[in-house]
Protein backbone atom coordinates (compact mmCIF):
# COMPACT_ATOMS: atom_id res chain seq x y z
CA UNK A 1 0.00 0.00 0.00
CA UNK A 2 2.83 2.37 0.79
CA UNK A 3 4.78 1.43 -2.26
CA UNK A 4 1.33 2.32 -4.31
CA UNK A 5 0.61 5.48 -2.26
CA UNK A 6 4.47 6.54 -3.40
CA UNK A 7 4.30 5.47 -7.14
CA UNK A 8 0.82 7.89 -6.94
CA UNK A 9 2.36 10.91 -5.04
CA UNK A 10 5.35 10.84 -7.36
CA UNK A 11 3.08 10.71 -10.49
CA UNK A 12 1.23 13.46 -9.53
CA UNK A 13 4.49 15.37 -8.86
CA UNK A 14 5.46 14.41 -11.95
CA UNK A 15 2.53 15.32 -14.02
CA UNK A 16 2.32 18.70 -11.70
CA UNK A 17 6.33 19.29 -13.10
CA UNK A 18 5.84 18.42 -16.83
CA UNK A 19 2.73 21.04 -17.05
CA UNK A 20 4.96 23.75 -14.91
CA UNK A 21 7.92 23.27 -17.33
CA UNK A 22 5.19 23.57 -20.35
CA UNK A 23 4.02 26.83 -19.42
CA UNK A 24 7.06 28.49 -18.32
CA UNK A 25 8.23 27.18 -22.36
CA UNK A 26 5.04 29.11 -23.72
CA UNK A 27 6.09 32.65 -24.04
CA UNK A 28 2.98 33.67 -25.36
CA UNK A 29 -0.50 32.83 -23.24
CA UNK A 30 -2.92 32.25 -25.26
CA UNK A 31 -5.54 34.64 -26.31
CA UNK A 32 -8.66 34.64 -24.24
CA UNK A 33 -7.00 32.13 -21.61
CA UNK A 34 -9.22 32.58 -18.10
CA UNK A 35 -6.95 33.41 -15.45
CA UNK A 36 -9.03 31.91 -12.51
CA UNK A 37 -8.51 33.58 -9.28
CA UNK A 38 -6.87 31.42 -6.67
CA UNK A 39 -8.28 31.80 -3.79
CA UNK A 40 -12.16 33.78 -3.37
CA UNK A 41 -13.63 33.63 -0.36
CA UNK A 42 -16.91 35.87 1.00
CA UNK A 43 -18.04 37.02 4.31
CA UNK A 44 -21.28 39.05 5.30
CA UNK A 45 -22.45 40.43 8.89
CA UNK A 46 -24.69 43.51 9.82
CA UNK A 47 -23.33 46.33 11.61
CA UNK A 48 -25.44 48.80 13.53
CA UNK A 49 -23.09 52.29 13.08
CA UNK A 50 -24.26 53.20 9.33
CA UNK A 51 -21.54 54.72 7.05
CA UNK A 52 -22.06 57.74 5.47
CA UNK A 53 -22.58 57.35 1.61
CA UNK A 54 -20.20 57.99 -0.50
CA UNK A 55 -20.34 60.37 -3.57
CA UNK A 56 -21.30 58.01 -6.69
CA UNK A 57 -18.83 57.20 -9.38
CA UNK A 58 -20.17 57.22 -12.85
CA UNK A 59 -18.36 54.22 -14.90
CA UNK A 60 -18.14 54.52 -18.95
CA UNK A 61 -17.47 52.08 -21.29
CA UNK A 62 -15.80 53.31 -24.03
CA UNK A 63 -16.40 51.19 -27.88
CA UNK A 64 -13.26 51.84 -29.49
CA UNK A 65 -10.82 50.39 -31.43
CA UNK A 66 -7.12 50.83 -33.50
CA UNK A 67 -9.03 51.17 -36.85
CA UNK A 68 -11.38 53.65 -36.05
CA UNK A 69 -10.38 57.05 -37.30
CA UNK A 70 -12.51 59.18 -35.55
CA UNK A 71 -12.07 57.52 -32.00
CA UNK A 72 -9.55 59.53 -30.78
CA UNK A 73 -11.75 62.65 -30.85
CA UNK A 74 -14.01 60.65 -28.42
CA UNK A 75 -11.13 59.23 -26.03
CA UNK A 76 -10.23 63.74 -26.09
CA UNK A 77 -14.03 64.30 -24.89
CA UNK A 78 -13.75 61.17 -22.28
CA UNK A 79 -10.42 62.65 -21.02
CA UNK A 80 -12.06 66.57 -20.86
CA UNK A 81 -15.02 64.45 -18.86
CA UNK A 82 -12.33 63.14 -16.70
CA UNK A 83 -11.05 66.68 -15.58
CA UNK A 84 -13.72 68.49 -15.71
CA UNK A 85 -15.53 66.44 -13.09
CA UNK A 86 -12.40 65.01 -10.81
CA UNK A 87 -12.90 61.41 -9.12
CA UNK A 88 -16.11 61.03 -10.30
CA UNK A 89 -15.83 59.48 -13.68
CA UNK A 90 -13.99 56.15 -14.47
CA UNK A 91 -13.49 54.98 -18.21
CA UNK A 92 -12.91 51.40 -19.27
CA UNK A 93 -11.85 51.32 -23.08
CA UNK A 94 -13.72 48.15 -24.63
CA UNK A 95 -11.72 46.88 -27.77
CA UNK A 96 -14.09 44.27 -28.98
CA UNK A 97 -15.80 43.98 -32.80
CA UNK A 98 -14.93 45.35 -35.83
CA UNK A 99 -12.17 48.04 -36.32
CA UNK A 100 -10.66 46.66 -33.64
CA UNK A 101 -8.00 44.39 -35.52
CA UNK A 102 -4.84 45.36 -35.20
CA UNK A 103 -2.56 47.39 -37.54
CA UNK A 104 0.13 46.14 -39.97
CA UNK A 105 2.76 47.80 -37.67
CA UNK A 106 0.81 47.63 -34.74
CA UNK A 107 2.91 45.91 -31.50
CA UNK A 108 -0.46 44.84 -29.36
CA UNK A 109 -4.30 43.12 -29.61
CA UNK A 110 -5.73 45.12 -27.31
CA UNK A 111 -8.71 42.04 -28.13
CA UNK A 112 -9.54 39.46 -25.32
CA UNK A 113 -12.40 37.01 -24.74
CA UNK A 114 -13.56 39.09 -21.73
CA UNK A 115 -14.37 42.58 -23.94
CA UNK A 116 -16.30 40.32 -26.27
CA UNK A 117 -18.07 38.51 -23.56
CA UNK A 118 -18.78 42.41 -22.05
CA UNK A 119 -19.99 43.49 -25.35
CA UNK A 120 -22.36 40.76 -26.60
CA UNK A 121 -23.56 40.97 -23.15
CA UNK A 122 -25.46 43.90 -24.16
CA UNK A 123 -28.13 43.68 -26.73
CA UNK A 124 -26.67 46.54 -29.06
CA UNK A 125 -24.27 44.33 -31.47
CA UNK A 126 -21.88 45.53 -32.75
CA UNK A 127 -22.77 49.75 -32.67
CA UNK A 128 -20.68 52.23 -34.45
CA UNK A 129 -17.18 53.17 -32.53
CA UNK A 130 -16.63 55.36 -30.67
CA UNK A 131 -20.15 54.87 -28.94
CA UNK A 132 -20.16 54.71 -24.81
CA UNK A 133 -22.22 53.28 -21.78
CA UNK A 134 -22.99 55.27 -19.22
CA UNK A 135 -23.49 53.00 -15.91
CA UNK A 136 -24.83 51.03 -18.55
CA UNK A 137 -28.23 52.66 -18.79
CA UNK A 138 -30.60 52.24 -21.66
CA UNK A 139 -31.33 55.58 -23.44
CA UNK A 140 -34.60 56.86 -23.65
CA UNK A 141 -35.66 59.09 -26.72
CA UNK A 142 -33.17 60.44 -29.94
CA UNK A 143 -31.27 58.94 -32.53
CA UNK A 144 -29.84 56.05 -29.68
CA UNK A 145 -33.22 55.30 -27.78
CA UNK A 146 -33.21 52.19 -26.68
CA UNK A 147 -29.60 51.58 -26.88
CA UNK A 148 -26.78 51.26 -24.25
CA UNK A 149 -23.99 52.45 -26.05
CA UNK A 150 -24.15 56.07 -27.32
CA UNK A 151 -22.67 56.79 -30.28
CA UNK A 152 -20.83 60.09 -30.14
CA UNK A 153 -21.99 62.21 -32.90
CA UNK A 154 -22.50 66.15 -33.23
CA UNK A 155 -24.44 67.01 -30.71
CA UNK A 156 -24.15 66.42 -26.97
CA UNK A 157 -25.62 62.56 -26.22
CA UNK A 158 -22.25 61.90 -24.11
CA UNK A 159 -22.45 64.81 -22.20
CA UNK A 160 -26.35 64.82 -21.18
CA UNK A 161 -25.79 60.96 -20.50
CA UNK A 162 -22.80 61.98 -18.64
CA UNK A 163 -24.64 64.81 -16.51
CA UNK A 164 -27.80 62.74 -15.98
CA UNK A 165 -25.95 60.14 -14.05
CA UNK A 166 -23.66 62.38 -12.23
CA UNK A 167 -26.65 63.74 -9.71
CA UNK A 168 -27.70 59.69 -9.07
CA UNK A 169 -27.15 58.75 -5.52
CA UNK A 170 -25.98 55.26 -4.21
CA UNK A 171 -26.87 53.09 -1.46
CA UNK A 172 -23.45 51.06 -1.35
CA UNK A 173 -20.35 52.33 -0.32
CA UNK A 174 -17.32 50.48 -1.62
CA UNK A 175 -14.04 50.09 -0.52
CA UNK A 176 -11.20 48.61 -2.21
CA UNK A 177 -7.40 47.57 -1.73
CA UNK A 178 -4.91 45.79 -3.93
CA UNK A 179 -1.11 44.83 -3.58
CA UNK A 180 0.93 42.81 -5.38
CA UNK A 181 3.55 40.18 -4.12
CA UNK A 182 6.28 39.83 -6.40
CA UNK A 183 7.43 36.95 -4.85
CA UNK A 184 5.01 34.14 -5.90
CA UNK A 185 3.11 36.50 -8.46
CA UNK A 186 -0.09 37.10 -6.76
CA UNK A 187 -2.57 39.83 -6.63
CA UNK A 188 -4.74 40.02 -3.41
CA UNK A 189 -8.21 41.85 -3.64
CA UNK A 190 -9.92 43.15 -0.84
CA UNK A 191 -13.49 44.54 -1.46
CA UNK A 192 -15.58 45.55 1.11
CA UNK A 193 -19.65 46.47 0.62
CA UNK A 194 -21.10 48.32 3.05
CA UNK A 195 -24.79 49.41 2.29
CA UNK A 196 -26.28 53.00 3.78
CA UNK A 197 -29.48 52.20 2.39
CA UNK A 198 -31.92 49.38 1.72
CA UNK A 199 -31.83 47.40 -2.00
CA UNK A 200 -34.75 45.67 -2.99
CA UNK A 201 -33.09 44.43 -6.40
CA UNK A 202 -30.80 41.97 -7.50
CA UNK A 203 -27.32 42.98 -7.59
CA UNK A 204 -23.73 41.50 -9.41
CA UNK A 205 -20.18 43.18 -8.66
CA UNK A 206 -17.53 42.81 -11.70
CA UNK A 207 -14.18 43.29 -11.00
CA UNK A 208 -12.23 44.59 -13.98
CA UNK A 209 -8.13 44.99 -14.36
CA UNK A 210 -7.50 47.96 -16.97
CA UNK A 211 -4.33 49.06 -18.06
CA UNK A 212 -3.02 52.62 -18.70
CA UNK A 213 0.17 53.66 -21.22
CA UNK A 214 0.11 51.05 -23.98
CA UNK A 215 1.79 53.43 -26.56
CA UNK A 216 1.37 51.78 -30.25
CA UNK A 217 0.02 53.04 -33.65
CA UNK A 218 -3.55 54.55 -33.86
CA UNK A 219 -5.70 55.55 -37.29
CA UNK A 220 -6.73 58.72 -36.95
CA UNK A 221 -8.69 61.18 -39.47
CA UNK A 222 -6.06 62.04 -41.59
CA UNK A 223 -2.84 60.11 -41.00
CA UNK A 224 -1.67 57.21 -38.35
CA UNK A 225 -0.86 58.08 -34.87
CA UNK A 226 2.64 56.12 -33.94
CA UNK A 227 2.78 57.06 -30.61
CA UNK A 228 -0.40 57.37 -29.96
CA UNK A 229 -0.87 56.68 -25.84
CA UNK A 230 -3.56 53.79 -24.80
CA UNK A 231 -5.31 54.19 -21.54
CA UNK A 232 -8.19 52.40 -19.65
CA UNK A 233 -7.63 49.46 -21.65
CA UNK A 234 -9.56 45.90 -20.27
CA UNK A 235 -7.37 43.90 -20.26
CA UNK A 236 -9.13 41.24 -18.30
CA UNK A 237 -12.33 40.60 -15.91
CA UNK A 238 -11.20 38.85 -12.63
CA UNK A 239 -14.87 37.75 -12.10
CA UNK A 240 -17.02 36.60 -15.14
CA UNK A 241 -17.25 39.53 -17.61
CA UNK A 242 -21.08 39.74 -16.42
CA UNK A 243 -20.52 39.42 -12.76
CA UNK A 244 -20.68 37.79 -9.80
CA UNK A 245 -23.91 37.82 -7.48
CA UNK A 246 -24.09 39.84 -4.51
CA UNK A 247 -26.14 37.92 -1.69
CA UNK A 248 -28.12 36.60 -3.40
CA UNK A 249 -29.85 34.34 -1.02
CA UNK A 250 -31.47 37.96 0.46
CA UNK A 251 -35.31 38.84 -0.41
CA UNK A 252 -33.40 42.18 0.12
CA UNK A 253 -30.43 43.86 1.81
CA UNK A 254 -31.15 45.91 4.63
CA UNK A 255 -29.15 49.04 5.79
CA UNK A 256 -25.75 48.23 7.56
CA UNK A 257 -25.10 44.73 5.50
CA UNK A 258 -21.74 44.47 4.79
CA UNK A 259 -20.39 41.64 2.72
CA UNK A 260 -16.12 41.53 2.25
CA UNK A 261 -14.79 39.91 -0.35
CA UNK A 262 -10.80 38.50 -0.66
CA UNK A 263 -9.67 37.39 -4.28
CA UNK A 264 -6.01 36.54 -5.25
CA UNK A 265 -4.80 35.85 -8.81
CA UNK A 266 -2.28 35.90 -10.90
CA UNK A 267 -1.61 38.14 -13.28
CA UNK A 268 -0.05 38.06 -17.11
CA UNK A 269 3.50 39.17 -16.73
CA UNK A 270 4.96 37.26 -19.87
CA UNK A 271 4.51 36.94 -23.63
CA UNK A 272 3.64 39.59 -26.53
CA UNK A 273 0.41 41.38 -24.27
CA UNK A 274 2.25 41.07 -20.98
CA UNK A 275 0.65 43.50 -18.55
CA UNK A 276 2.85 46.16 -17.09
CA UNK A 277 1.70 45.74 -13.41
CA UNK A 278 3.14 49.33 -12.44
CA UNK A 279 0.38 50.79 -15.02
CA UNK A 280 -2.64 48.41 -14.22
CA UNK A 281 -5.85 49.62 -12.00
CA UNK A 282 -8.51 47.16 -10.57
CA UNK A 283 -12.01 48.74 -11.21
CA UNK A 284 -14.84 47.11 -8.60
CA UNK A 285 -18.10 47.79 -10.20
CA UNK A 286 -21.87 46.93 -8.07
CA UNK A 287 -24.99 46.80 -10.83
CA UNK A 288 -28.03 44.85 -11.15
CA UNK A 289 -28.95 41.93 -12.78
CA UNK A 290 -32.64 42.06 -13.61
CA UNK A 291 -34.68 43.96 -16.53
CA UNK A 292 -32.01 46.81 -15.43
CA UNK A 293 -28.14 46.71 -15.63
CA UNK A 294 -27.53 49.93 -14.05
CA UNK A 295 -24.40 50.84 -12.43
CA UNK A 296 -25.13 52.16 -8.76
CA UNK A 297 -21.25 52.61 -8.33
CA UNK A 298 -17.69 52.28 -8.78
CA UNK A 299 -14.32 52.26 -7.48
CA UNK A 300 -10.92 51.72 -8.88
CA UNK A 301 -7.39 51.49 -7.28
CA UNK A 302 -3.75 51.01 -8.30
CA UNK A 303 -3.13 47.03 -8.44
CA UNK A 304 -0.33 47.37 -6.33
Amino acid sequence: MINIINMKTRLTISIFSLFIFLAACNEQTPKGLVLNPLISTDTTYVINTIEAAQTKKVLIEELTGVRCPNCPQGTTMLNSFINQNPDRIIVAAIHSGFLTEPLQNSIYDFRNADADALRLSFPDGDPPKPSAAFDRMKIEGGANDGKYFVVKGAGSDWQNALTSRLSKQTPVNIHLNSNYNVTDNKVNIHVKLHFTDVVNEKLALTLYILENGKVDVQDSSSYELHDYEFNHVLVKSITAPVGEPILDTLSSIEKGRVLEKYTSFEPLIIGTNAWNIDKCMIVAIVHKTGTSKEVIHVEEVPLK
